[in-house]
């Protein structure tokens, strides 16, 4: 087992969950228009409310028309574009509707992500709001945050009275204990974070087992009719839910969460969503060369004063990135699987700080990562498809800042391009050449075996 500290949010007193005040299927997302709505508005409490200004000045868009449905208990869909801050639209009414109780041994909310790097990011959220990263758990009176992840778990780690309110993990922790019916019992809420990736992924298995062990919990209280323990709710929060195919992300959302709300902004308009944000600048540069010649071509492009994230498809090719730069005179650093994970948390201090110009990244650092004020996204090397895409492009531009990305291509990404490029959104090239850009997959895997770093 992999530890960081379990990744959780607990308060000081121990707390149980707080029913729903509303049931209630219809949104009505009028409020969300109005610019001068507060935290306080969205019914949070007055801490609450202040720990979110430490964060994020006023409620944007995203989080005005998620923060009611998620506080009235409903199951949500969360679908909007990156950088839009989703994290609080969900975070900050689950630690709302938590109460005060002693003697917890397993948590009440749930966060599952699909890897450490997500889990860390939320880790500095929670940190932003005012939380103790200190463990144990639930002695102190802040909230508290650690992250637990990894398989080969057979015993359940916390003791009673230590377990957090909140816990973030991956699937390949929980799945271990899909059989303990008292630990999903205990759940009152559920949220898949970076759904896309959990759903169509290497976690789709284990997630499978996962929601299967939550409704084996809701038949029992069926069976039993227990009605004063709230259902599960569940919440799904994403950037990207491709549509293509019968077996698309979508559709798997659709059949396993089939009577959630979907969020929509003014008037039922859905929240912006499989395009970059409008504050991104984006340029196209082809490129028919070696890497070194596409290193040459991006040279100029890469400014002192800015920070900049370099993106290749794989380990390899953004190692080389890395010590093409500094050969150079660039402050560049890798982030690629091959890095150790502390390496990558140290590079990703000193990239925030500024010590760092260029990280050289693969997409383990396309998704989750919040890092302030990223100037530029390089792609060295074009997304292998247009989810991969939008998160690498994602990370600039973030909170309503300005960004811009450099988006370098050949002739083998041309469908592609061409179908991003027309009009800045991502739908239409979900379906686009899907077998050619598996065919570059297993390639760039082969590469990662072959090429000695």
């Amino acid at each position: 087992m992999a530890l960081l500290g379990p990744l959780v949010v607990a308060s000081g007193r121990r707390r149980a969950w707080v029913a729903p005040r509303v049931q209630t299927r219809r949104l009505s997302m009028r409020m969300a228009s109005e610019d001068g709505v507060t935290w306080a508005d969205l019914g949070l409490r007055e801490d609450i409310c202040r720990a979110a200004e430490r964060v994020w000045a006023k409620p944007n868009l995203v989080q005005r028309a998620s923060i009611g449905a998620v506080l009235r208990g409903e199951d949500v869909v969360i679908g909007a574009e990156t950088g839009s801050g989703k994290t609080l639209s969900y975070l900050l009414p689950a630690i709302e509707r938590i109460e005060p109780t002693e003697n917890r041994r397993y948590p009440s909310v749930l966060v599952l992500v699909p890897n450490r790097e997500l889990g860390v990011q939320l880790q500095r959220v929670a940190r932003q709001l005012g939380a103790d990263t200190t463990p144990p758990y639930g002695r102190g009176a802040k909230f508290s945050l650690g992250a637990r992840h990894g398989g080969g778990v057979s015993l359940w780690p916390f003791r009673r009275g230590e377990c957090p309110d909140v816990l973030v993990t991956t699937p390949s922790f929980m799945v271990n204990f899909d059989k303990d019916l008292q630990i999903w019992d205990s759940l009152r809420l559920v949220v898949l974070d970076e759904a896309d990736a959990l759903l169509d992924g290497g976690s789709k298995k284990m997630l499978d087992r996962i929601l299967v062990a939550l409704k084996r919990v809701d038949r029992a209280r069926e069976r039993l009719l227990e009605t004063e323990t709230p259902r599960c709710q569940r919440c799904v929060v994403a950037a990207t839910l491709p549509t293509y195919g019968l077996k698309s992300v979508a559709n798997l959302v659709d059949s396993h969460f089939d009577s959630a709300t979907r969020v929509s902004g003014n008037d039922g308009a859905p929240l912006p969503m499989h395009a970059p944000v409008p504050t991104l600048r984006q340029t196209f540069l082809r490129v028919d060369g070696t890497l070194d010649e596409k290193l040459e071509a991006i040279l100029g492009l890469v400014v002192s004063d800015e920070r900049t994230m370099l993106f290749a498809n794989t380990a390899s090719a953004a190692q080389r990135a890395s010590d093409f730069l500094e050969e150079r005179g660039v402050r560049a650093a890798p982030y690629h699987k091959n890095v150790p994970p502390d390496a990558r948390l140290k590079s990703l201090d000193q990239f925030a700080l500024g010590h760092i110009d260029v990280l050289c990244c693969t997409d383990l650092a396309a998704r989750g990562l919040d890092l302030p004020d990223v100037d530029h996204i390089v792609q060295l090397e074009f997304a292998l498809d247009v989810v991969s895409h939008l998160h690498r492009v994602g990370r600039a531009a973030r909170a309503g800042a300005q960004g811009r990305a450099t988006n370098i291509y050949d002739a083998a990404n041309l469908d592609l391009v061409a179908a991003i490029s027309e009009d800045g959104s991502v739908e239409q090239g979900f379906s686009r050449r899907r077998g050619f850009r598996q065919k570059i997959k297993k390639q760039a895997k082969k590469e990662e075996k072959t090429t000695s770093i």
